[in-house]
């Protein structure tokens, strides 16, 4: 007998699955059913036999047996063509997503391609640009699969392939675009031009000037 197997494929709260996986388990237990009465007309037909001294047995347990017999083996071929069928419907859901997510994927390398490349146009020219560019296409095919593009920020991906290829996204290019505000609040809060602060301790201080006007001492703050 075929059992009704879980599937691995089914979706959380999928009617049509869930409505399979009951008519699999009725299938199954029909034709158990029918099993137990073949083997209750055999035993009918076996007594007979031992009964009789010619081991004649009455022909109605033959139709009976052969009715029964024919409607187990509909069921048994119900049930298999029912489960074909599911498998049937999973693979093609599983190819349908397989489908979704790597257009997903192509589309959002698409945008990612296209941020990058205007950050080159900004940033550089001449026979470095083609360079740039040519390194960008090896790096898209080669570096990075589709759990990267399937997944992580848009930002995140032109940051990443930004620097790996030396070069400094201008965020302001796309001011208006929600993956690039995120990206920009993302990096460290420096502002430009501003100096590093100064350490809790800087070192030796200078002494108040001598009263006879001579030169500056130093002195080393205590522990």
């Amino acid at each position: 007998m075929i059992e009704a197997q879980p599937s691995s494929e089914a979706q959380p709260g999928d009617p049509g699955d869930a409505r399979t996986e009951r008519h699999l388990r009725g299938l199954a237990e029909l034709g158990e059913i029918g099993m137990e009465l073949a083997r209750l007309v055999r035993r009918q037909a076996d007594a007979q036999a031992a009964a009789n001294p010619d081991g004649a047995v009455d022909e109605s347990l033959g139709l009976v047996f052969a009715r029964i017999a024919r409607a187990v083996r509909q069921t048994f071929a119900l049930e298999a063509r029912l489960a074909e069928d599911r498998r049937t419907a999973q693979a093609e859901a599983a190819a349908r997503r397989a489908a979704e997510t790597r257009l997903g994927v192509e589309r959002r390398k698409t945008r990612v391609r296209t941020a990058v490349e205007r950050v080159l146009d900004a940033e550089a020219d001449g026979s470095d640009a083609e360079s740039l560019f040519y390194d960008l296409t090896e790096r898209l095919e080669t570096d990075y699969d589709e759990a990267d593009f399937a997944d992580r920020p848009i930002g995140e991906l032109v940051a990443r392939i930004c620097r790996d290829l030396g070069v400094t996204p201008d965020w302001s290019l796309w001011q208006d675009e929600d993956w690039a505000i995120e990206a920009r609040g993302a990096e460290p809060a420096v502002r430009a031009g501003s100096e590093p602060a100064s350490p809790e301790w800087p070192g030796p201080e200078p002494a108040p000037a001598s009263p006879d006007g001579g030169g500056k001492s130093w002195v080393v703050p205590p522990d």
